[in-house]
């Protein structure tokens, strides 16, 4: 047998025992604490999965991020269980009884971890706090966070601009088309961050950035119609200002597709 084999198959036991451990009944037999509180029968499942790994994973390497993914799961849980109160359940009264207590004590949770992040400066978590308990320090905080490297990913520049877009949007402009840079080949891109671009250029009345992100955010997975005529309405072009506004169209589609994505020359980086 070649030595590669044998170490392979030496190494197979190892591989299944780290599986089994991280099981779900075995997590739950081996670390209870991560398991309480939590409602019994097959509703939510997925959610009530991701939960328990979520508190696992917090609890094993502590960090402001597994924070904030234990704030989303917690939210996540109780969202799904919360509708299901309504319920009037027939046989087994216990059933809607033991999903009161897990919507009240993931509600808790969510406060208490809530209350023990309000301090932290991560991004996400600064973010969190003001999308969830609309937290005008949290968003200041977030805001003065712009130039920082940890906030160079796409969702956390698309958010930025949200929140600049009426304050400042040459500052709004920038962290879009910072965010499409930020993607690499094979990424999936968050159409949106296109549409808040449409936003601003049709707010600011740039009807030929307005037309070829148009058409940009048309070739995308974009869940919302979009009427390229619309445009016919504000303003005009030849067909030889079309075509060449369709190769800044062409290019700008190459350039998403490759990861190569960057902001054009005239766009500097302003100061937030």
């Amino acid at each position: 047998m070649k030595i590669k084999q044998t170490i392979l198959l030496l190494a197979f036991p190892f591989f299944l025992a780290a599986c089994d451990r991280d099981r779900i009944p075995n997590i739950c037999e081996d670390t209870p604490q991560f398991c309480v509180d939590l409602h019994a029968d097959s509703w939510c499942k997925f959610e009530r999965t991701a939960l328990i790994r979520a508190r696992k994973q917090q609890a094993t390497l502590p960090s402001a991020m597994h924070d904030y993914d234990l704030l989303n799961k917690l939210q996540t849980y109780h969202n799904c269980l919360d509708p299901l109160l309504t319920i009037e359940y027939t046989r087994k009264k216990e059933r809607k009884n033991d999903k009161v207590e897990a919507v009240y004590h993931a509600k808790e949770a969510i406060n208490q971890l809530a209350i023990d992040t309000q301090g932290s400066d991560h991004p996400q978590l600064l973010l969190w706090h003001w999308q969830h308990k609309g937290s005008q320090q949290a968003k200041a905080r977030f805001i003065k966070l712009a130039d920082r490297a940890e906030m160079q990913d796409p969702e956390l520049q698309n958010a930025l601009a949200e929140l600049l877009l009426l304050r400042d949007s040459a500052a709004a402009e920038q962290a879009l088309h910072n965010a499409l840079s930020l993607y690499n080949k094979g990424d999936s891109l968050n159409p949106d961050i296109i549409a808040n671009l449409l936003t601003l250029y049709i707010r600011q009345q740039r009807y030929q950035d307005a037309w070829i992100w148009t058409r940009v955010l048309s070739k995308l997975d974009y869940q919302e119609n979009i009427e390229l005529s619309r445009l016919d309405t504000y303003a005009q072009f030849s067909a030889g200002e079309q075509q060449q506004l369709q190769q800044d169209v062409e290019r700008i589609l190459e350039q998403l597709a490759r990861g190569t994505y960057s902001a054009p020359s005239h766009i500097t980086k302003p100061k937030v």
